[in-house]
């Protein structure tokens, strides 16, 4: 099939269907005890507190300084927490978060069990979450974006027919790596350890908009992090840029302004129909919607989804 074609038949499940995607780098920490949900709360940068059973989403542990210490998926069920971290960070991580731990009806410790993460994206991500459920797997709803959002947690090969049942739906598709990859940029969705890694503030990644609530009560991290957003501004940010001239670009391709001089560099790109896309950390000044800038020597343009982010 071509690979555009391919492509395309992602883009049109994820507005009509639903696009799952299987996300093995993720993994399980489990979240337990009578005070789990209000302790989660004051961990993570995302409405906890306003989660009912059956109800997940994305958010983010940061520090005290308000630096990124990993993305989260976090998914309520009846007895525990399931926490969906990337594998090269969860112990890091259960060993920062245990340490604030004191006097809480709350443990935190890693899966037993090898479990496999599932996110299904679309208006029929509920049918797939429902196809997981009879399969034996947990699943949750939510929104990632504009997305309505299924998390999908599962007993690596407890269920043979899982992924064949994820997809029975109509209008389910698979994503492929550079489907998904595509669509991401487009919605700038940014990908940890890709766009932004551990020491970001989540401003740098543009994230407050897609994982920090600023309405919710205290949280570790949350000063640092609320005073950047009203008090001041990241050195550098990260943008969606949208490029006429169907060019390859790799991560660490340089960006430059229209006078030649260096203000960022490439973290992902993608190729479209109409030329190419990429997302880049670029200085400051360079993130407002509209501005021109230079990329691998073709002219690009900034370009930030106003639904969620201004980028002035």
């Amino acid at each position: 099939m071509n690979s555009m074609v391919d492509v395309q038949a992602q883009i049109d499940a994820l507005a009509s269907g639903a696009l799952v995607r299987p996300v093995p780098q993720l993994a399980t920490l489990i979240v337990s005890g009578e005070e789990r949900q209000s302790w989660l709360s004051g961990m993570l940068t995302g409405e906890v507190d306003e989660l009912g059973i059956g109800q997940g989403g994305y958010t983010l542990a940061v520090g005290k300084n308000g630096r990124i210490r990993s993305e989260v998926w976090l998914a309520l069920t009846d007895e525990t927490v399931l926490l969906g971290v990337p594998a090269d960070v969860v112990e890091s991580l259960h060993g920062h978060m245990d340490g604030f731990l004191v006097m809480e009806d709350a443990e935190i410790e890693p899966s037993s069990t090898p479990r496999a993460w599932w996110l299904a994206h679309g208006p029929k991500a509920a049918e797939v979450a429902e196809a997981a459920t009879r399969e034996g797997a947990t699943a949750v709803m939510g929104r990632y974006g504009e997305f309505d959002t299924a998390l999908i947690i599962a007993e690596r090969g407890a269920s043979p027919t899982l992924a064949d049942q994820l997809l029975a739906p109509a209008g389910v598709v698979l994503a492929t790596p550079d489907g998904w990859n595509r669509i991401r940029i487009e919605h700038m969705l940014p990908r940890f350890g890709v766009d932004f890694g551990v020491e970001n503030f989540p401003q740098e990644a543009s994230l407050e908009g897609l994982a920090v609530s600023f309405n919710k009560g205290c949280y570790l991290g949350q000063e640092a992090v609320f005073m950047l957003q009203k008090r001041g501004h990241v050195n550098k940010r990260l943008v969606r840029l949208k490029l006429d001239a169907a060019v390859k670009l790799s991560a660490g391709d340089k960006i430059h302004d229209q006078d030649g001089a260096g203000v960022g560099e490439v973290t992902s790109a993608a190729l479209t129909e109409d030329g190419a896309i990429a997302m880049g950390l670029v200085r400051y000044k360079q993130t407002i919607s509209g501005t021109r800038l230079r990329v691998a020597g073709h002219d690009a343009t900034v370009s930030c989804l106003s639904a969620r982010e201004d980028c002035d």
